[in-house]
């Protein structure tokens, strides 16, 4: 009983977290769109550079965080150390690849 109560308040959390994503996405879209329409500008041309940029980013960002990931696993199954570092690892590993990720979208802009 109590595994199945846990799946469900998991998956209704991610559900509610995907469509709450999806929203705010969405309404900044819709802002910037409107911003950039204000000042007079073609918003697709804008939206494609900056699209570009933000899908390397992210992509850094990714790679930061599973190299991150697969330390922690390294580090667990060869050491006692009972996911006391697992934390800090990923956090520093996604800090660096925020780093990278923006010093590589300057370079790009």
């Amino acid at each position: 009983m109590e595994k199945a109560l846990v799946v469900c308040v998991a998956t209704v959390t991610i559900t509610v977290c995907l469509f709450l994503t999806w929203f705010f996405w969405h309404r900044a879209n819709s802002k910037e769109r409107l911003f950039l329409l204000e000042k007079g500008l073609d918003p697709k041309e804008t939206v494609d550079k900056m699209t570009s940029v933000s899908l390397l980013k992210m992509g850094i960002i990714i790679i930061g965080l599973s190299t991150g990931l697969l330390l922690i696993y390294i580090i667990d199954q060869f050491t006692n150390v009972n996911g006391t570092l697992a934390l800090p690892i990923l956090g520093l590993s996604g800090g660096i690849s925020m780093l990278i990720a923006n010093k590589a979208g300057k370079e790009n802009a």
